[in-house]
């Protein structure tokens, strides 16, 4: 099926004849300055970070990296250079801005050069977040939705571009190359995330590509991708301690320095917190290793990190219930429910020294071992269980052909041996029948090009295309006439193009497809009176989409885009229940916008829309997608005063509003809508002589709403939040 809609194609074709024109102007500067390579933006292993000044007080409680970001050894930061942001004479747009619209026209291997919707949050940036999850790292970027609901640390979701994801599904997460999207996980979902284990302050930036247009990645990068780059250093140690309402309470100790080589990053973390809500404790221990180190003229990064934590889940309550003081909204649905995880990761990264032309490598192995109890009305509680190992890497080799052109040629390879289980139990996390059984062993090859090309100083034009191919062996020991094999594969080419008219000026549009392994439950299932089907292949959606963005006047950036999805054979949870609804439609648009009246203040806005229905709906009647709201609106204001001598005071406040979205109770065609929520957070920060210090809040105004809601019983059900949440915290910096 074609993707594109009768409104992307018109427009991508202007943009064709435009781009024609625009080489026949312009093709006596083909070729030229073609002997050297401009130093370009990476998305691979960098060397031991850049000097910066001290960091300001760090983020809040509590989280939750592909490639790292290389540059010359002790070098200043862009920041401290006055890089790209000087561009502009008197410019108050700071580089990680400006550089979404600089990166479009360039040809590199950074997120921001490709023909897509881009934003990039920075280290800088989470330290002006309130964070208690790492859900929170989103809660500033355009059209994504990222929130907790209920069941601590099992149910973080990362939604965008229409789709629900929940558990972080439909997106391709990457954390210094390796995927944390988990193939056929709990009751059949795939791709389900899970990164409390990374802290916030090991962050170095996250890229946010919308849209499955890099061939750099391929399984669940449906809705986009999440590349999260991790630090190689800070300019000393530092200790931090944090105390929150609810007994909440955060120490983290890290130990790093630019000038020693090897470089060593450690981030050691210990956080509890009792909660708002009965039975909604957590106590999670995460130490983060990290050591950097130059070598046959790249940059080899070895990293180790350690997980464990326990936690309650408060579960639902429905809504009525709690409206008319039947039950208090602080209340637990059951108080055994809840569950722990330990998560190891060793990783291995390496890269160019400095530029994109050369080798890159990642090698990984990560043992994860996770239960979850939830009780849900009407019962009975289950247990879901996953131990699993997974190891893997990729290989790739970037070729650069001056300033107008490069081609990237690798592959890269993931094995998976999980045990999926699920059991009923008493409600007291005994065991009394199995509900499935599975014994798993998955693999994924790939190869993939991509390559871009300048054939005129304006046009830039992007495409890849990368094989996916997949064994799926399913040992089904609830029913086992359902075990066997599959051997499913897949293509995913994509193309667009930049063009840009003037300085700072760009239009894009592309086409791609994307795509999703089968779960093991599709090709083996476990009911009664099933049969297997392991000739099922991928899910895939085809779309495309076409925007701008441009810096005006050296204080106002300003970006939107339209895009139009289709999904072939989308799986979403109705009742509690893995379901096929069907083939869905997409369309949807973004806007968003930055004002930097002067360097110390900065107003951002941003508006999503989009509308997603069922096309060929399997329960007749239920036309639209479930848990996608209509409406996202974020908006807030950052302010710093500098006064002199490294002390600075630091105040963010950011609001977001999410409309109600939809869920179907049985075969039921009206749909019930989720009352509206919205979210306001404030951050003061204070930094100066080695010490900094904050206080942020998180309130909460609509008593009966919650970022998400659920149908049981045929009953409305949500997981109450405080109206108001406040974190206070103290940093010193050794020297």
């Amino acid at each position: 099926m074609n993707p594109l809609c009768s409104v992307c194609k018109p427009v991508l074709c202007a943009l064709l004849i435009a781009a024609g024109l625009t080489i026949i102007g312009e093709a006596p500067a083909v070729g030229q300055d073609t002997d050297t390579s401009r130093q370009l933006e990476r998305i691979d292993v960098e060397a031991p970070q850049q000097r910066r000044p001290v960091t300001r007080a760090a983020t809040t409680p509590r989280p939750g990296a592909d490639y790292d970001e290389t540059a010359p050894m002790d070098l200043p930061s862009p920041e401290d250079r006055g890089g790209p942001s000087q561009i502009f004479s008197g410019s108050d747009i700071p580089s990680s801005t400006l550089s979404l619209v600089e990166g479009k026209s360039r040809v590199s291997l950074g997120a921001e050069s490709l023909p897509a919707q881009v934003s990039v949050v920075t280290d800088r940036d989470i330290q002006s977040l309130n964070i208690r999850n790492y859900a929170d790292l989103f809660a500033r970027v355009p059209g994504v939705n990222g929130y907790t609901i209920g069941q601590r640390q099992a149910t973080h979701s990362i939604s965008m571009r229409g789709f629900p994801g929940a558990g972080g599904m439909d997106i391709a997460i990457f954390i210094d190359g390796v995927p944390q999207s988990t193939p056929s996980t709990y009751q059949g979902a795939s791709g389900l995330s899970e990164f409390s284990w990374l802290v916030p302050e090991a962050i170095e930036k996250i890229e946010i590509i919308k849209g499955p247009f890099s061939a750099l990645y391929g399984n669940f990068a449906m809705a986009g991708v999440i590349n999260i780059i991790t630090k190689k250093s800070q300019p000393s140690p530092s200790l931090n301690l944090y105390g929150g309402s609810f007994g909440a309470f955060r120490a983290l100790g890290v130990a790093s320095s630019e000038t020693m080589i090897p470089t060593p990053y450690l981030a050691y973390e210990y956080y509890t917190i009792d909660g708002y809500r009965e039975n909604s404790q957590l106590r999670s221990l995460s130490p983060f290793n990290k050591v950097s180190m130059p070598i046959l003229g790249g940059i080899l990064s070895l990293r180790y990190n350690y997980y464990h934590s326990e936690w309650g889940a408060p579960g639902y309550l429905p809504i009525a219930d709690v409206r008319q003081k039947r039950v208090s909204r602080r209340h637990a649905y059951n108080t055994t429910d809840g569950g722990d995880q330990t998560r190891q990761e060793a990783v291995v990264n390496y890269s160019p020294l400095c530029g994109e032309r050369g080798l890159y490598a990642t090698a990984y192995v990560d043992i994860w071992d996770i239960i979850r109890y939830n009780d849900w009305p009407p019962g009975p509680q289950g247990a879901r269980a996953d131990k699993r190992t997974y190891w893997g890497g990729r290989v790739y080799y970037n070729l650069v052909f001056g300033d107008v052109a490069s081609l990237t040629i690798g592959g890269e390879t993931r094995h998976d041996k999980a045990s999926p289980r699920d059991y009923y139990t008493n409600g007291a996390r005994k065991y009394t029948s199995a509900k499935y059984h599975y014994d798993l062993r998955l693999s994924n090859w790939a190869w993939f090009l991509q390559g871009q090309i300048k054939p005129a100083e304006k046009l830039k034009i992007v495409g890849g295309v990368r094989g996916d191919y997949f064994t799926m062996e399913a040992e089904n020991r609830t029913r086992p006439q359902n075990s066997g094999a599959g051997f499913p594969h897949i293509m995913s080419p994509k193309i667009g193009a930049v063009l840009t008219p003037t300085k700072n000026f760009n239009v894009f549009g592309n086409i791609g497809v994307g795509f999703r392994s089968p779960s093991y439950t599709e090709a083996s299932p476990y009911t009664a009176n099933s049969e297997s089907n392991f000739a099922v292949g991928p899910a895939r959606i085809d779309t495309g989409d076409v925007g701008f963005n441009v810096a005006l006047f050296g204080n106002l950036y300003f970006a939107t885009a339209y895009y139009h999805t289709i999904t072939h054979r989308e799986i979403r949870t109705v009742n509690n229940v893995p379901t096929n609804i069907g083939d869905t439609l997409r369309e949807g648009y973004e806007v968003e916008a930055k004002f930097f009246p002067s360097k110390d203040v900065n107003v951002f806005f941003s508006y999503d829309w989009v509308d997603a229905k069922v096309i060929n709906p399997t329960k007749a009647g239920q036309y639209l997608v479930t848990r996608v709201p209509e409406h996202i609106i974020k908006g807030g204001i950052e302010i710093q005063r500098d006064f002199g001598a490294g002390r600075k005071l630091l105040a963010d406040a950011y609001y977001q509003y999410t409309s109600g979205f939809p869920n179907y109770s049985g075969t039921d065609t009206n749909p019930i809508f989720c009352p509206e929520y919205d979210v306001y957070n404030f951050k003061l920060s204070y930094e100066g002589n080695g010490w900094s210090s904050f206080v942020s809040a998180r309130y909460q105004p609509r008593e009966f709403s919650a970022p998400a809601a659920f149908i049981f019983n045929g009953e409305l059900s949500y997981a109450p939040e405080p109206v108001w949440d406040v974190t206070s915290g103290l940093t010193y910096t050794f020297w």
